[in-house]
């Protein structure tokens, strides 16, 4: 199945019930998530997608596209990307449509795991934020799009 993206990017802060009444989540799977834990994620691996909802009302608050996959090296992201979102990127390329990020972070090794660089963009406008997570080889390994104001840096 295939999943609109740019339809879940715009339903940010819509609640479950109305992602699912509008035919934007192909799953019947309600989310799920560990006890205590604040929100409820619902993994949609086939589609390259997951999506993150506050635990107390069911209100959509992050989705994540999986732009690389590890363990298969001819894995391309399913679905279609809103413009200027291509399937395969690097770093340069997103500076190049995107500018500047408004933060980022550089690559580090963490308790012997090795991070590439992290920057954070406006995405459409101020009230959605873009982050993209890049592997070594400056990749585009993640997309997370979430509402500005819930930014942690």
């Amino acid at each position: 199945m295939t999943v609109n993206v740019a339809a879940l990017i715009q339903s940010l802060g819509k609640t479950y019930r109305e992602m699912m009444d509008a035919e934007l989540i192909p799953y019947r799977t309600k989310p799920t998530g560990s006890s205590g834990d604040p929100f409820l994620n619902l993994d949609m691996t086939k589609e390259g997608v997951f999506l993150a909802f506050n635990r107390n009302d069911r209100v959509f608050v992050e989705m994540t596209l999986r732009m690389l996959n590890n363990k298969n090296e001819k894995y391309q992201f399913p679905n279609e990307l809103p413009s200027p979102l291509v399937p395969k990127m690097n770093r340069a390329w997103i500076n190049s449509q995107f500018g500047e990020s408004e933060k980022s972070h550089p690559p580090e090794i963490f308790m012997n795991d090795h991070y590439g660089w992290v920057e954070l963009y406006q995405y459409s406008n101020s009230m959605i934020s873009m982050q993209i997570d890049y592997d070594l080889q400056e990749q585009v390994k993640t997309i997370t799009f979430l509402p500005t104001a819930k930014v942690r840096w």
